[in-house]
């Protein structure tokens, strides 16, 4: 929603974040893979534009990325983590170390994992009325990355 934000450096960290966070539970769920496909797209990257890397290297292209970059990096990666409707564990601990590494207090922590669970029960609103449900998310979402 908000990666074309981000610059050539951050999209390729931010999918370096994403191949991570996939994996940690060793289940790279079909849903995850469809979000990923959707990255790449919205980002302008190629897979092979992604090499393999560490934390520690990602962290540091990220390190002096905006508040908000850094943000919207860790917003989306909590839309990852619950898109197969499954908050396993492993997936907990690597976003808690992705949120202390860049920086995000955990109260905002907890309101992008609340958007998206409010966005699950939102989310069953008749066809009618999607357009305006979905200007509100977006709104909502806009609020929590300022």
């Amino acid at each position: 929603m908000f990666l074309n934000e981000l610059s050539k450096n951050e999209g390729i960290a931010f999918m370096q974040l994403v191949k991570g966070l996939a994996n940690s539970d060793n289940t790279f769920a079909k849903e995850e893979k469809n979000l990923y496909t959707d990255y790449l797209e919205e980002l302008s990257i190629k897979e092979n534009e992604i090499p393999d890397a560490n934390l520690n290297s990602i962290y540091e292209k990220l390190k002096n990325s905006s508040e908000r970059k850094k943000n919207i990096i860790y917003f989306e990666l909590i839309g990852l983590a619950l898109i197969d409707g499954e908050y396993d564990e492993k997936e907990v601990e690597f976003l808690e170390g992705i949120g202390g590494k860049l920086e995000i207090k955990r109260d905002k922590r907890i309101s992008f994992a609340n958007y998206f669970y409010n966005f699950v029960d939102v989310y069953g609103f008749s066809v009618v009325d999607a357009e305006s449900k979905i200007n509100l998310l977006k709104e909502q979402a806009e609020k929590l990355l300022a």
